[in-house]
């Protein structure tokens, strides 16, 4: 019994603990983890937000396409525009550049790395069938980070412009 007492004793004045070199290692392993993680947690927010200006995008294809039907082919533009603002919101008037000519809107200047305008709208050629069709769109999302371009087929082309 006298030794279970001092056993006892011995166990509660012995302090056991980490060390302080236990503790750097530990302290290591999780920088290098950080250092793995960290990287690929920032490539899936930048995933997300590309894939959410294709969204945005694509709303502003199916307005845009369903402003220019309603004008059963005689378009105007200031029409246009003002349906994309009442279904989207968010963007000035001068930002939206639609043509209906063989000369594309320009929304974006790769060279001078100069924004022209947010929504660029490329309509089929005026006074032909394919007048009232949505030939394209391209799309400056609200960041003005990513430039998606729609076309009919529903393929969407981003890149990265910030």
């Amino acid at each position: 019994m006298n030794f279970l007492k001092q056993r006892l004793k011995h166990n509660a004045q012995s302090r056991s603990g980490f060390t302080l070199v236990e503790l750097i290692v530990v302290l290591v392993i999780l920088a290098i983890l950080a250092a793995f993680t960290i990287p690929a947690m920032l490539g899936f927010v930048e995933d997300a937000r590309g894939k959410a200006a294709i969204a945005e995008a694509r709303e502003v294809y199916v307005a845009a396409q369903a402003a220019a039907t309603e004008g059963k082919g005689d378009i105007s533009f200031v029409k246009i525009k003002e349906m994309l603002k009442n279904d989207i919101g968010d963007f000035e008037e001068y930002d939206v550049v639609i043509s209906d000519t063989n000369s594309p809107p320009v929304i974006w200047e790769p060279a001078t790395q100069r924004r022209t305008g947010r929504i660029g709208i490329q309509l089929g050629l005026k006074d032909t069938a394919e007048q009232g069709i949505v030939k394209w769109i391209e799309y400056i999302d609200n960041s003005k980070s990513y430039l998606v371009k729609i076309t009919p087929g529903g393929s969407a082309e981003v890149t990265k412009i910030k």
